[in-house]
């Protein structure tokens, strides 16, 4: 019996636990995001240097947006923290907050 070579590449997986035991899934959304990547660099290199910085410099604007909000989470964050710490805000326990959800949606 012959056998025929084949490559193939190495993608990011997703780790899940099930009841049973952990497994290993392949994530099919993780291979379409690395032929993305692919397709968007082929076509970034298509683009003069002077295109590819401009290009580049808005994908790391990009970036900063995304700091800005864990920034503005983080602040968010430590304000209830102070809150609770100062006894300004009611804490419940978890099952008293589901058992007044699944009440109200009754």
């Amino acid at each position: 019996m012959a056998f025929k070579e084949f490559s193939c590449k190495v993608v990011p997986f997703q780790l899940n636990r099930s009841v049973s035991g952990s497994f290993i899934k392949m994530s099919t959304e993780a291979i379409a995001m690395g032929n993305q990547l692919e397709i968007i660099e082929a076509e970034a290199r298509k683009l003069t240097a002077g295109e590819r910085a401009a290009f580049a410099r808005i994908l790391l604007a990009s970036l900063d947006e995304d700091a800005e909000i864990e920034e503005a989470l983080a602040i968010e964050t430590e304000r209830r923290i102070a809150d609770i710490e100062s006894g300004s805000t009611q804490v419940i326990p978890i099952a008293d907050a589901l058992a007044q959800v699944r009440a109200a949606l009754k």
